[in-house]
């Protein structure tokens, strides 16, 4: 206690000085309209930037759990799509829309590795055998194809690149299904090609590219890209085209790992047949 009165003894004119200024700027701004004016507009500003930079710091926390709720809502989206149902018919009577079971469901997942610059490219993601993901599943970004797994431990999983020689994949033009593939000739990372797409098909630039109900790894109407060029091709009665991605496999981080309730039982029961040809 002797030593804080010495110390107000010791700078009591200090004190005094700022207790005076206070009192001179609160009669400053409580009797003159301007420096009031003035100062408010000050106090609103800081406190507006204070707050604004609360709410951003609030924000980033909360960035998570947002994202996290935004895939939950596009999961829920995509389900209810019709393309991700199969239609079982059945004789005896049954009640509505009994007869529509879900072939197709999604698991959000994060990519943790890419690699583009290859000829043959794979990326690895955060999801493996106990989240319900196993080989041969697609894999979609919230744009369109982004590959198809083929490896899986137990908290990972592999999958291969659109961006890859060995990938192929029967598209849809313009909602119309081609005998042709898509291929990627290890070029340009956004753009693949389209192969033995016969030139009797009116194909323009723009046309929309997309999956089709072939293959068993995605729904149909997911998207590939948009037709970027048409030439007619060297073999004569083929088109070459070019198309470019829907999805920038570069900036590849949010995907969805495709289920097909149905994929082993089809590969199993189509796989005698596929191999004897």
């Amino acid at each position: 206690m002797q030593n804080l009165l010495q110390f107000l003894r010791t700078n009591f004119h200090y004190f005094l000085f700022l207790i005076l200024q206070g009192i001179s700027i609160f009669a400053l701004v409580r009797f003159n309209t301007y420096h009031q004016s003035v100062f408010f507009s000050t106090a609103s500003t800081v406190n507006g930037n204070i707050l604004t930079s609360r709410k951003n710091v609030i924000n980033y926390f909360l960035l998570k759990s947002e994202n996290q709720k935004l895939k939950e809502e596009n999961i829920l989206l995509r389900t209810r799509g019709t393309e991700n149902y199969i239609f079982i018919n059945s004789d005896t009577s049954v009640a509505r829309d009994s007869n529509r079971v879900v072939q197709y469901s999604y698991i959000p997942a994060k990519v943790i590795y890419n690699n583009i610059r290859k000829e043959k490219n794979y990326f690895t993601m955060d999801r493996g055998i106990k989240h319900g993901v196993s080989k041969d599943m697609g894999v979609i970004s919230p744009l369109g194809v982004a590959g198809i797994i083929v490896d899986v431990s137990e908290n990972f999983c592999i999958a291969m690149s659109i961006l890859n020689s060995n990938f192929v994949l029967t598209p849809k033009i313009n909602g119309r299904t081609h005998s042709g593939q898509v291929r990627w000739d290890g070029k340009n990372e956004d753009i693949v090609q389209l192969e033995k797409i016969s030139d009797q098909y009116q194909i323009k630039v723009g046309q929309e590219v997309t999956t089709t109900e072939y293959g068993h790894y995605f729904p149909e109407h997911i998207k590939i890209g948009n037709v970027e060029s048409v030439e007619q091709s060297d073999e004569g009665k083929y088109l070459d085209i070019d198309v470019d991605l829907a999805t920038d496999m570069s900036q590849l981080s949010e995907v969805y790992i495709i289920k097909n309730k149905f994929g082993k039982e089809l590969k199993t029961l189509e796989a005698p047949y596929i191999d004897a040809n």
